[in-house]
């Protein structure tokens, strides 16, 4: 399911706003934010470890600096496409061994030093917090702009399935600034009694804001991960206005505050109460929550930044490796022939960077483990 996100994303970032904003949507006290959310007060667990948030998208504007700027803030490496991204006519992009990717756009006519950077979650989700803040302060230091931000919010404890929140919104339960949602089910021939993914999504992907709760935990099995107990995403996303707020905020906002921050967001955005669809608008923002939902956000409030590890075994990168160049370089060895190739790695072993060490390292103890087994 997060795949068929990924082949929206390029899609629809400017498009006008339709969220219906609600009563429902505004809690008792707002305070100054980005949606007039409150910001609940955390009160620290012990034993945080089951629920974490991450963002898990980020993409900016910055005028008046270049792509090679820009590619030293982020990092990673990067190259030239044919074609361009987005409207920009120069594009370059990155690639991470996870699966995501980073792209980079300028050279527009009318606004020749303008950079524009989308950063997928396998790259962002691998940020320290600290990286994450230097970014976004970088951005504001430009006077540039977020155009996107996904924050995401994990449930490792299993508080609430996806067919539970599915349910809850069916039942009229789900109090929300959107006038609709849409559930999705993934299923077998077998039919329902072999469900392989559920996704229910809250608002429109054209509007400046957006929830989706799904299933990670399929989704990591899918992609050959051992991942044990459940694991339900909640995943906000924002474009535009919100998006430039929220980057803003995370630029300035002290990194232990982020938490009650994006718990604050989730919660002015949407809340499963004990009511129903015919109730009163009025009755339906006082009735009580429901257990689930005031025991999943009350958790949340004490939820850790989390960081994905990006290390991968040197098996990894092979497969990684084969699957991503494989075709180029089979393409460049019919026409240009293998001197070329040779000439390439030659010039590649020069440019080494810590990574690589760590690779040639692995596979050097390798074979001395292998030799002394011998």
């Amino acid at each position: 399911m997060d795949q068929a996100r990924k082949n929206e994303d390029e899609q629809g970032w400017n498009a006008p706003p339709d969220v219906d904003s609600t009563p429902a949507a505004q809690p008792p006290c707002p305070q100054p934010s980005i949606t007039g959310a409150q910001i609940a007060l955390v009160h620290e667990s012990a034993d945080p470890a089951g629920f974490a948030f991450s963002v898990d998208w980020l993409a900016f504007t910055v005028p008046g600096s270049t792509p090679k700027e820009a590619q030293e803030r982020v990092g990673g490496e990067w190259f030239e496409l044919e074609k361009g991204f987005n409207g920009y006519p120069r594009a370059w992009m990155c690639v991470s061994t996870a699966g995501g990717s980073g792209r980079i756009g300028t050279g527009m006519r009318h606004r020749t030093g303008e950079v524009h950077v989308s950063l997928s979650g396998e790259i962002v989700s691998a940020w320290e917090a600290e990286k994450v803040q230097a970014v976004c302060k970088w951005v504001n230091e430009k006077k540039g702009h977020g155009t996107r931000v996904d924050l995401a919010l994990d449930d490792r404890m299993g508080h609430a399935n996806v067919a539970q929140v599915i349910q809850a919104a069916d039942l009229g339960q789900a109090v929300m600034r959107w006038s609709t949602y849409d559930a999705k089910r993934k299923c077998s021939h077998k039919g329902k009694d072999d469900i392989q993914g559920e996704m229910i999504t809250f608002g429109s992907r054209q509007s400046e804001s957006y929830l989706r709760v799904y299933d990670k935990r399929r989704e990591a099995i899918g992609k050959g991960e051992t991942v044990e107990g459940p694991w339900v995403r909640w995943e906000l996303e924002f474009k535009k206005d919100r998006a430039n707020l929220c980057l803003d905020l995370l630029s300035y906002l002290p990194t232990d505050e982020w938490k009650r921050f994006i718990v604050g967001l989730l919660k002015s955005c949407i809340s499963f109460r004990d009511t129903s669809a015919d109730a009163p608008a009025s009755q339906r923002c006082r009735a009580p929550e429901l257990p689930w939902w005031r025991a999943l956000t009350e958790d949340f409030e004490r939820c850790r930044f989390h960081v994905e590890k990006t290390e991968r075994k040197l098996e990894e990168v092979l497969s990684w490796f084969s699957q991503a160049m494989g075709p180029t370089i089979a393409a460049l060895y019919c026409a240009v022939g293998p001197d070329f190739l040779m000439k390439v790695i030659e010039s590649g072993s020069h440019r080494w960077k810590a990574r690589h060490y760590q690779l040639m390292n692995r596979k050097a103890k390798g074979l001395l483990q292998g030799s002394e087994n011998f």
